[in-house]
């Protein structure tokens, strides 16, 4: 069986719900922030920088949420193209776009604080938020034109359940209000995470994390 180590509404959340699409048995350990969680022996064994999600498997632990998707979908063939299928180089370049052009820029709209210290931290927030516009803009732009089967509003994918998750915290959870950012500015985009965030297994897994309605593509705030 997984164990899931995470923190309600964190990172987690993804691998949380590719869990619940992959039928596996699972079980979840959500830590307490305030209560030093993040920073017991325990943990820290888990992951060196006290973070979350990290993944227990038969191979050991895993952290960083895209290591973890790629595991998950390559261990059980689901989720993702395949190896040596013709769009397993595409997915893995958007992959990997997210998870460093996306992720990395919607924790400095959120935590802007942490580049350069609250002196800086709108310059930073400002410079985030028109990085993700941008990239977005492109993601949308691709999505619609190729309509890729790892993007699609017809099937689930690591990758869909990632951006999902993106893409509520950039309209949820800004530093700044005036610099969230709407799913419906990306038409291709909002309707591949409506689409995912409707299954069952997404409902069960947000449920799971305190989480109800359009929880990807209009969060409440």
């Amino acid at each position: 069986m997984y164990v899931l180590h995470g923190v309600p509404d964190f990172a987690n959340l993804a691998v949380h719900v590719v869990l619940e699409e992959l039928g596996v048995p699972y079980s979840t350990d959500m830590l307490d922030i305030d209560a030093g969680d993040l920073k017991t022996p325990a943990h820290l064994a888990r992951h060196p920088l006290g973070l979350v999600p990290v993944l227990q498997t038969p191979d050991g632990a895993i952290f960083e949420t895209a290591a973890i998707l790629l595991w998950l979908s390559e261990h059980h063939g689901a989720l993702a193209p395949p190896p040596g299928s013709a769009e397993r180089a595409a997915f893995l370049q958007w992959l990997v776009f997210t998870n460093n052009g996306l992720h990395a820029a919607a924790m400095d709209l959120i935590h802007p604080e942490r580049m350069a210290g609250e002196a800086s931290a709108r310059a930073v927030a400002d410079i985030a938020h028109d990085k993700l516009r941008q990239r977005l803009t492109i993601l949308d732009r691709m999505v619609a034109g190729t309509a890729p089967s790892f993007l699609s509003a017809d099937t689930p994918s690591v990758l869909g359940h990632y951006l999902g998750m993106l893409m509520r915290w950039i309209r949820a959870f800004p530093a700044y209000p005036d610099h969230a950012i709407p799913a419906s500015d990306f038409p291709a985009l909002l309707a591949v995470i409506h689409a995912h965030e409707s299954r069952p297994a997404a409902i069960r897994a947000a449920r799971g994390e305190g989480l109800t309605a359009r929880f990807y593509s209009d969060p409440e705030v």
